[in-house]
């Protein structure tokens, strides 16, 4: 009689690697969607920023009479684009770089940043604003 009611403890090994395996397919469906997310999530961020600084860009020209370098923008903004280095900012994740390297002279009509992101030491992303304050994805390669 104490055979047939045998009280189990734990779980079987088969029952085990059934959760594994449902837990594993849905970590492979849901990480590469999370992680596109963030991409997308840090290419929206970035592209604000770029519009948020042409509009500063704008008051500079407006006060200053021509648009300012990226350390100038940075400075002008209290340091919200980022830490300088050289003549460029690190933006979170992303690196802000003017080209060509703008002039004082050519600073008083124009100006284009670019804010590209690296992986393994190539661009994976990249995105231009002008004077015109209308942020443009880059395609092509980017030549600094």
């Amino acid at each position: 009689m104490s055979n047939l009611h045998k009280v189990q403890k734990g779980f079987s090994i088969t029952e085990v690697l059934l959760v594994v395996a449902i837990v594993m397919t849905i970590a492979a469906i849901g990480i590469p969607s999370l992680l596109s997310s963030r991409e997308a999530a840090g290419s929206i961020a970035i592209t604000s920023d770029l519009r948020v600084m042409h509009s500063n860009q704008i008051i500079f020209r407006s006060t200053r009479g021509r648009y300012g370098n990226l350390n100038e923008m940075n400075e002008f903004s209290n340091k919200q684009f980022g830490k300088s280095i050289g003549t460029a900012l690190q933006h979170k994740g992303w690196i802000l770089a003017m080209s060509p390297t703008p002039t004082s002279t050519t600073l008083r009509f124009q100006y284009q940043t670019y804010a590209y992101k690296m992986k393994n030491g190539r661009v994976v992303s990249a995105y231009v604003i002008t004077q015109d304050g209308i942020v443009h994805p880059v395609l092509s390669p980017i030549t600094f």
